[in-house]
């Protein structure tokens, strides 16, 4: 089961190739309704790549497909589901990774269906090595007060039951690393910059 695994990045495989469950897109087309059974399918190149059925619960799903194809294993487990609300109404659907118990979007393709993280992954894309720490670090702690992932997004209110203590040495923490991924967007779209100018003069 999954894509092709032949992307590389510093010794690590890349997302690239990988199919992907993405619970925002599954959330957006209303499939992820209790009681409620669909097939996701994947083509590469126009061929088909896998498929894989889900069965929805009340809290989680369960995934059924085979993986390495005829002569493969029939794989059939749960993934939990969270909600976590929104700064300014409604919120936002996660997977609970089946292996780590991370709370991530997308789900990458391998024996089991699982995050970046544990299939030991790395984006290939400009935002790669020490310039997507500072962006990790402020999602790790925006998800841990409960708030939307993105350094982009409005911070939420001190979450219930939190001492005042914790809460301001986080949101020290936070502010650090969101100014820190922001000075690293703005070296990098400067970098870009010069080079559209350098091929525009040629």
């Amino acid at each position: 089961m999954g894509g092709s695994n032949s992307g590389r990045h510093g010794g690590k495989s890349t997302t690239k190739g990988r199919n992907t469950l993405d619970v925002r897109k599954l959330q957006r087309d209303g499939v992820l309704i209790p009681g409620s059974r669909f097939t996701s399918s994947w083509t590469r190149n126009g061929k088909p790549n896998g498929s894989i059925s889900v069965t929805v619960n009340e809290d989680s799903v369960w995934l059924i497909y085979r993986h390495g194809g005829a002569a493969g294993q029939d794989m059939n487990y749960r993934v939990r589901i969270e909600h976590t609300p929104c700064n300014y109404g409604g919120q936002r659907t996660w997977w609970l990774c089946p292996c780590c118990g991370k709370r991530v979007a997308l789900l990458y393709s391998g024996k089991m269906f699982s995050c970046r993280h544990c299939q030991q992954l790395t984006y290939q894309s400009t935002r790669t090595g020490e310039s997507s720490k500072p962006f990790e670090r402020a999602d790790k702690l925006r998800r841990r007060m409960g708030w939307c992932a993105g350094v982009a997004n409005p911070q939420g209110d001190k979450p219930k039951g939190m001492h005042w203590k914790t809460y301001l040495r986080l949101m020290n923490e936070l502010n650090r690393h969101s100014i820190a991924a922001w000075q690293s967007t703005d070296e990098m779209v400067k970098r870009l910059t010069g080079r559209l100018a350098g091929i525009g003069g040629m």
